[in-house]
């Protein structure tokens, strides 16, 4: 267990000990986001169906569109396709009703993801599209380099190589935000993937 993990779990623990339920909820959603950055969409799901079920105590708003969210990309990570499709619209929708840009953006690029499994390239650029003026324009660059990344396996798909290397080249950097050693790991770690187009250095 690392650090990060630990500390989302005796954040759980003191909140289950306090009766503390929208605390219990946004904690099993901390960890099922560190569990989807880490590819393990199987510990992900329960931890954010944990989390959609704790959402009623309290019926916040954010905490409904976070875990549906988080419930459609541990879907996605389990290839149902289905459940994915419908969870992360359902995000959407509701993040987009409330002008919740910082869990409309997330959703957007799962979905873009869900349309390339799918092979539904034009649909997954058309979701991207939704991305750039936010993510260009607002303090979003962690949201960024994950489209980033999906439009360079978009690319790749395309046969576009050139575009696929521009897109995890710019991926790469956005990852760095303000540089060594503040960085989005997660977001390094795709664009460097192996396999992945891409041309040396971060520069």
């Amino acid at each position: 267990m690392d650090a990060l993990e630990a500390a989302f779990q005796r954040s759980l623990h003191l909140f289950q000990a306090l009766h503390n339920v929208q605390g219990e909820g946004r904690a099993s959603s901390s960890l099922a986001q560190r569990a989807l950055w880490l590819g393990d969409p199987v510990t992900a799901r329960p931890l954010a169906d944990r989390a959609w079920e704790l959402a009623h105590a309290r019926r916040h708003e954010r905490d409904f569109i976070r875990a549906a969210r988080l419930q459609g990309e541990a879907a996605l990570g389990q290839g149902d396709l289905r459940t994915a499709e419908e969870r992360l619209h359902h995000a959407l929708t509701r993040a987009r009703a409330v002008n919740l840009i910082e869990e409309e953006l997330p959703a957007l690029v799962a979905l873009a993801e869900l349309h390339r499994n799918q092979g539904s390239l034009d649909s997954a650029y058309d979701l991207l599209d939704d991305v750039w003026e936010w993510a260009e324009r607002g303090p979003y660059p962690l949201f960024h380099a994950d489209a980033r990344n999906v439009l360079a396996q978009i690319e790749r798909d395309a046969g576009n190589r050139e575009a696929a290397v521009a897109a995890a080249t710019r991926a790469y950097r956005l990852a760095w935000c303000d540089g060594p050693p503040y960085a989005y790991h997660w977001g390094l770690e795709r664009a460097r993937a192996p396999g992945r187009p891409r041309r040396g250095g971060a520069g």
